[in-house]
């Protein structure tokens, strides 16, 4: 079962569904460092003004970089001076490579040196990440044999909040649980109405 790292979600399932192998997906994982690179980020610029205007540079994915953000990136990630912004990037993307890996052994040992690896380091903030990866290592590694990932639940949970916000001035739920079916239930209208618009 594919869920957050909250304790209250794992909690959950640990007592409803005490069988159940918990898995974390690596993109929540890599969330975690993103916040981490961002918060590295935000206390190093206080002194280093170059850093100022980098975040999305920082969080995007390489491969997505306009040019010049590319350079920018590569600039601080070569620069002869490492900061620790550019270290906790460095360590961001060694992760996210790690949990591509696909076998179980490989990716705990991996992951083990990469935690000793941050944990020696001055990142305070990807300290912090290190210690998560710890705490949650067997969830982590299931990612490696489950692939599971919580992007239907979110997405459905997406078109909750839309149903919510298109429900606003009707206080009861039964109008709520109307909209949500006529957005998530997928609906033929032009069977019964050939005029009828689909709803979106």
């Amino acid at each position: 079962m594919s869920i957050d790292m909250s304790p209250a979600f794992i909690k959950g399932v640990s007592t409803e569904l005490p069988n159940a192998q918990i898995t974390f997906d690596k993109f929540h994982v890599v969330g975690h460092a993103n916040a981490a690179v961002d918060k590295t980020r935000r206390i190093e610029q206080r002194t280093d003004k170059s850093l100022k205007g980098m975040r999305w540079t920082l969080l995007k994915d390489v491969f997505s970089l306009k040019p010049a953000a590319g350079a920018a990136l590569h600039g601080l990630i070569n620069a002869p001076k490492l900061t620790r912004t550019a270290r906790a990037w460095i360590y961001k993307e060694q992760l996210r490579e790690l949990l591509d890996r696909k076998q179980i052994n490989v990716m705990r040992d991996s992951l083990k040196h990469w935690c000793v690896c941050v944990m020696r380091s001055k990142v305070e903030p990807m300290k912090e990440v290190a210690g998560l990866v710890r705490r949650h290592m067997e969830g982590i590694v299931a990612w490696a044999q489950t692939r599971q990932t919580n992007g239907f639940l979110e997405a459905i949970n997406g078109l909750f909040q839309a149903a919510k916000r298109r429900a606003r001035g009707f206080p009861r739920l039964s109008t709520i649980k109307t909209v949500i079916f006529l957005i998530a239930g997928k609906l033929d209208f032009q069977a019964i109405n050939p005029h009828a618009r689909q709803p979106t």
